[in-house]
Parts: structure tokens; sequence; C-alpha cells
């Protein structure tokens, strides 16, 4: 239940704190009180991102089509990028009027820009909301997969507290996000600074991943110090997380003092029941964000040290060797199950690689390392090889096959009842593990 829960506030949390504060300020930029109903750009586009994240998920894990995933997620994350970029920019340029007008006490009745300009950033904004929840939503889909453990039922308690722990996970997060959007609606000037600042930490991850791609499949060159650099920044780039709840907590600390000092005045009493009013939602407001925001770092911190514990690979097998193959007699591998095995190099580089039956005669064979991740290993859960860092469930079937998180891929032979693999493949592999 708590991996489940700290898996769901982690994938998405940062996407729905931007996505918070990206509906207010969608309003100020189409020169519209944040306050009042009316068009929401970025849920329908929040929405189609969730259908289509649903639709990748399916084609990838059910359907025979194979297609390259470092090429795929390239596509999809340069025009989020840009798409990023582009909504900050309108976003200012048509909100912060708006949002100096708001600030300073007028009341706006009708739209203040041209259909023409509602109508392009709507589309702007709506586009990037869809991009980013494609691509996170996919990791929370996958999640489902491991819902029931291998020794459970669908019925069982297990399986019910890991359903419990991802529904408790969507709640927080989407609290997290309304909590934001509703302290935005009463502080309109604090709008475009704090989504500036989200929006900037989840562009970093998607950027993080892109140079990880572009290095990957040899497109770009990093040095040995640059790679190292860019290494660090990935394994910490989860700190992007609490930096940014600690941003929308400041601004909930700002509102609760500011509510619990403003003292209801007016010339009628309507105007002090209105101040009063307004006091009373902005400590209500910043009291639910900073509960909810508490909660969400709790779970990613603390949560996150009870839920997942290191890894450990398991030990490699034995297996033949002849003056040009590693030879692993079939009946050792025809269980279904992950087995690894390493090689000692010339070098004195040890070389892992992994072997799983996939179906009938089929067998998945690749090093126990990815382009993306690097030599970190997989390992079998509940039925699944996932990768050790990332923490990525492989589909079984496209294990053997370049691209993404997959297993770098060996040329093997499978005859006489045995699966033969060329020394030479294994010593020109020395350089991934050295």
């Amino acid at each position: 239940m708590l991996k489940q829960l700290v898996d769901v506030a982690s994938a998405l949390l940062l996407v729905a704190l931007t996505l918070g504060a990206l509906f207010p300020a969608v309003r100020l930029a189409t020169g519209r009180d944040p306050v009042r109903p009316g068009p929401r750009p970025v849920l329908w586009g929040a929405l189609i991102g969730a259908l289509g994240g649903l639709v990748m998920m399916i084609v990838h894990h059910h359907s025979i089509i194979r297609f390259d995933r470092q090429r795929l997620t390239l596509t999809t994350l340069e025009p989020t990028v840009f798409l990023a970029i582009v909504t900050l920019v309108v976003v200012w340029l048509y909100g912060r009027s708006t949002a100096a007008a708001l600030a300073a006490g007028e009341r706006i009745l009708r739209p203040r820009h041209s259909r023409r300009v509602r109508a392009a950033v709507s589309i702007v904004a709506g586009a990037w909301a869809a991009m980013i929840v494609f691509r996170e939503s996919q990791v929370v889909y996958m999640q489902t997969r491991t819902f029931v453990p291998a020794t459970a039922t669908v019925f069982s308690t297990e399986t019910f507290l890991n359903v419990l722990g991802y529904l408790l996970g969507l709640v927080l997060v989407l609290v997290a996000a309304i909590s934001v959007t509703r302290m935005c609606q009463l502080r309109p000037k604090a709008t475009l600074p704090l989504l500036t600042f989200l929006a900037i930490a989840l562009t970093l991850t998607h950027v993080f991943l892109i140079i990880r791609l572009l290095h990957a499949i040899r497109v770009i060159y990093l040095s040995p110090s640059a790679a190292q650099t860019m290494s660090w920044l990935i394994n910490h780039e989860d700190g992007l997380i609490p930096i940014a709840l600690a941003a929308c907590a400041t601004l909930a600390f700002v509102m609760w003092f500011e509510g619990k000092e403003l003292k209801p005045a007016g010339e009628n009493p309507a105007e002090v029941r209105t101040q009063r009013a307004l006091a009373t939602q902005m400590t209500r407001r910043s009291s639910l964000g900073l509960a909810s925001y508490a909660i969400a770092a709790a779970i990613i911190s603390v949560g996150a040290r009870y839920a997942t514990k290191e890894v450990t690979l398991s030990e490699p097998e034995p297996f033949d060797l002849t003056d040009s193959h590693a030879v692993i007699p079939l009946a050792t591998i025809d269980d279904g199950h992950l087995h690894r095995f390493v090689y000692d190099t010339d070098a004195g580089v040890q070389v892992r690689w992994i072997v799983i039956q996939k179906a009938g005669s089929s067998y998945g064979v690749g090093l126990d390392a990815c382009e993306i991740c690097g030599p970190s290993g997989y390992y079998e859960e509940d039925g699944q090889v996932i990768c050790k860092l990332c923490s990525v469930a492989m589909n079984i079937a496209t294990i053997g096959f370049k691209g993404g998180c997959n297993p770098i891929p060996i040329d093997f032979e499978v005859a006489n009842n045995t699966l033969a693999i060329p020394l030479t493949e294994l010593e020109n592999s020395a350089k991934v593990f050295a």
C-alpha cells in the first residue's frame, strides 16, 4: 500500500502542482477573473493527455508492433519543453496586466483581450497540459500491473491495500493541485511567479532526460566530467519535488498570516461581511494547502524510506565456456524467470547479462544494463522485470529489442538445447560496465 502511494505521489506531484497554478494563470492571460467560471483548456488538455497516455501504455504492452522507444520519447519531450517556454511567455505577456488590475481591486466583468488572443493562449496552455500529463500518466498506469502480487489473488488483502494506496495517491495529488488553484485565485499577483517556478522545475526533468537520451543514441558527446555532473543531477532530480512543495507552502504561509491579520472593515455591513468572508477563505484555503503539502512531503521522504528498500541483484548463475561462446543449457532457463550471468573479460571487467524465456522457444537476452539508466541492472518482482534505477517494469515481450529502458540486446543463438552467446559480443560490451 505505502509503495503504491509513494510511487503515485512521486510521479504526479510536480505535474499536479504545475497544473494547479496553470489554471488561474490561463484565466489571467485570457483577461478574465480567475475566480469566475469559464472555459477550462487546462482541464481538457489534462484529460486528453491522460487518455493518450492510457492508449500508449496499452499499445506498448499488448501490441505486436515494435517501435524505437528512445526516438518516441524524444519526439514527445522536445515539443513538451517548447510548449512550456511558449506557455510561460504568453501567460506573462497577457496575464501580468490582469493580475495587477485585480490586485489593485479592479473588477473584471468582461475579457480584457480579444477572442484571437484568448484562443491562442487556451490552445498553447491546453497543449502543454496534455503533453505533460501524457508523459507522466504512463508511469502511473503501469503501476496497475503490480496491484495483484504473484503470491496473491485479485480478492486478497494485499491487492486491496495496493489499490487503496494507489487511490489515496491520486486523491493526494488532486487535493494538492486544487489547493494551489484556490490560493492563486485569491493571490493573482503570486500566480505567474509561482507557475514559472513550478514550470522550470518540471521542465528541468524533461531537459535532463533529453540530454541523457541524446547521449545514449550518440547524437551528442558528454565529457567524463559533464557525464558525471549529469548523472548526479538525474539521480537527485526527485529533490525538485520538495522544492516545489516548499514554494507552494511559502505562499500558503503568507496567505494564512494575511487572513489572520485582516481586519474586516467597510462603509456598510455588506462590505464588512465581504471582508470577513475573504479572511475566512484565505485561512481555510491556506490551511488546506499546508496540510496537503506537509502530507505529500512526509510521503515522498519518510514514506519512501519505509516503502522502498535497496534491491539486491540475484547471484549470477553458472554457464559453460567454449573457445568462442558462453553456453547455457536451455533446461536451466526454461522456467519464465529472470536469470543473470557474469563473464570476466580479458581486461578484468565483469559483463553482466540476463536471459528470460518469453514464450515457447523465444528468449529475451540482453545486457544487465540499458542505454538510459546504465549498468544499474534489473530484478524480478511479482512476475515483472523491473529496472533497479528507475523502477519501470519492462514489457517482457520486448526484452531483446533495442530502445528505451530495455536491456541492451546482444547476439545469441539457440541450438542443440543450448543458448550460446559469442564471447566477442561480451568482450565488446565491456565498455558498458567499465
